[in-house]
């Protein structure tokens, strides 16, 4: 899920940015997608490619997208999503069908997408994945509590661990469909319960330790990247930002042995977008290897498309992916969708639990 905050030097460097976010269909094509989220060297590519100028519209919160594109009337050829609202989209008419060319795409990844999310094939192709996990800085953890979990979720969601390492920070990324099934992945329970007991117990875990949580926000990176928290809950785009980008750092991003969420942000077609072969020649474009490539190492995620990975030069993003050990990937999980009265009845209990209620 997801964004990276370098957006001032992405404002300044791309080279087709505008509001608003209608195209003309001539000269123009318009994609929605997290901030932050595709290399500023593919927009230049693209226009150079092709002749036609890229507007890019763009949102901090899966919420944010799910009600502009729910609304519709966007303008939008094409759209990045999170996994886990595309089927409300679905369910809204929010989205049309599309050829799915997928030939080159990861195969396990789109088994698992698909399994999770049968209402999407036809509508959704991956574009970039990640894991939501825990980054830490390990001195500052040690410091305060020498026998820390480190490979578990308890590092957060015990409470007295959370409590003596609220004074160097906490953050807590506010996604609600991601940190319930973690919760209930701590206490050993399906991360897709809808039991209300079980519902009942994951809120209890994130409740006990909201009082020791700095923020409940999006925008890690900074946070992670300037030092500023020992550790977080977060999506690793942000989480791996540290020891991506800086030659030495304490901080560690881990996937917790208990299970975690692999997300994976999906193209989507919207209903009203006016012309499918231009979507078409936007989607093709932005998933070249070399194309993809440069935008998962900006973005500090993972691609779709395996060939993809011969055009990194980081050893990291050569290497991670299939260095998840099996034990670490068997735990891993795609968010279940939700329905809407579902998303609510979460919203509200988040909220409450946010402001201290």
């Amino acid at each position: 899920m997801r964004m990276t905050i370098k957006m001032a030097a992405f404002l300044f460097t791309a080279a087709a940015i505008a509001l608003p976010a209608v195209a003309d269909s001539e000269s123009e094509v318009c994609l929605y997608n997290w901030s932050g989220y595709i290399d500023p060297a593919v927009i230049e590519k693209f226009h150079a490619a092709t002749g036609k100028k890229l507007i890019l519209d763009f949102y901090e919160e899966a919420d944010e997208a799910e009600a502009r594109l729910t609304a519709q009337g966007t303008g939008y050829d094409l759209a990045v999503v999170p996994s886990e609202i595309v089927n409300r989209l679905i369910e809204a008419e929010a989205l049309q069908k599309f050829d799915l060319d997928t030939a080159g795409t990861d195969r396990q990844l789109l088994d698992i997408l698909f399994t999770a999310l049968p209402q999407a094939e036809g509508y959704a192709l991956p574009y970039l994945w990640g894991t939501t996990g825990l980054v830490y800085d390990l001195d500052a953890v040690i410091d305060r509590l020498p026998d820390a979990p480190l490979d578990s979720w308890a590092l957060l969601f015990d409470p007295a661990n959370a409590k003596e390492l609220a004074d160097c920070g906490i953050t807590v990324v506010d996604s609600v469909e991601e940190m319930v099934p973690a919760a209930l992945s701590y206490l050993g329970l399906d991360p897709h319960s809808r039991s209300p007991e079980d519902l009942d117990a994951a809120f209890d875990v994130l409740a006990a330790i909201a009082p020791y949580v700095r923020s409940f926000d999006t925008a890690q990176y900074d946070d992670v990247l300037g030092g500023n928290i020992c550790l977080a809950a977060t999506w690793s785009t942000d989480g791996q930002a540290a020891f991506l980008e800086k030659d030495s750092t304490p901080y560690r991003y881990i996937v917790p042995k208990e299970g975690a969420n692999l997300w994976a942000d999906l193209f989507v077609v919207p209903n009203d977008a006016g012309n499918m072969v231009v979507s078409m020649q936007l989607l093709d474009f932005i998933l070249q290897p070399e194309m993809i490539a440069s935008s998962a190492a900006y973005s500090n995620a993972f691609a779709s498309l395996p060939s993809s990975r011969s055009e990194l030069d980081e050893p990291d993003f050569n290497l991670w992916p299939p260095g998840l050990s099996q034990s670490i990937r068997e735990t891993l999980y795609f968010v279940k969708p939700r329905n809407g009265n579902e998303k609510r009845l979460l919203d509200r209990r988040w909220r409450m639990i946010q402001i201290g209620l």
